[in-house]
C-alpha cells in the first residue's frame, strides 16, 4: 500500500473517490465532484492524501486548516474513507498518522474530526487512534 498527497486528479482516481465516498451513502456529481477535487488540491491550507493499492485508490482523506477567533490553529479532518472491503488493515490509521505529520509540519499540534453519531464502528477506530470525544453538536443548514 502506497499512501500520496494529490497533487492533480484524473478521472480514474475521481471516480475511485466517488465510489469509496458512496459506500458512507454520499452521492456525488461526479462533474461537481471532479472540479472541486482540482480546486481543493490546489489550496495549501488543504490535503487530500489517498491510499493505493496495485495503483487503485482504496482510502483518501481530507484536512484543513481551522482558523478560528476562538480557539486556537487546529487541522480538522474533514472526511476519510477506507474500501469496505479492505477495512481493519491499517489504512485508515496510515492516513491518519499522515494527516497528522502533515499536521506537525506545519506547527499545528491539534487535529480534530468530527464523525455522525450513528457510526459507534468510527468512534472505536477514533478513540483507539488516540482521539477523544470532546463535545456533541448538532449541524444546522439552510438552503439558498
Amino acid at each position: 500500500m502506497q499512501i500520496s498527497q494529490l497533487e492533480n486528479i484524473n478521472e480514474t482516481e475521481t471516480q475511485e473517490i466517488r465510489s469509496l465516498s458512496k459506500q458512507l451513502g454520499y452521492e456525488n456529481n461526479f462533474d461537481l465532484l471532479f472540479g472541486r477535487l482540482q480546486e481543493i488540491i490546489q489550496l495549501n491550507d488543504h490535503a487530500i492524501f489517498v491510499a493505493k493499492v496495485n495503483g487503485k485508490i482504496v482510502g483518501w482523506l481530507h484536512c484543513l486548516i481551522c482558523l478560528r477567533v476562538e480557539s486556537p490553529l487546529f487541522v480538522e479532518v474533514t472526511g476519510l474513507v477506507v474500501d469496505e472491503n479492505l477495512r481493519s488493515q491499517q489504512i485508515g490509521k496510515k492516513l491518519i498518522e499522515t494527516s497528522k505529520v502533515w499536521s506537525q509540519n506545519r506547527g499545528i499540534s491539534i487535529v480534530r474530526i468530527r464523525c455522525n453519531v450513528l457510526r459507534t464502528e468510527s468512534h472505536k477506530f477514533y478513540r483507539a487512534l488516540g482521539f477523544y470525544s470532546d463535545k456533541e453538536q448538532k449541524v444546522f443548514e439552510m438552503s439558498l
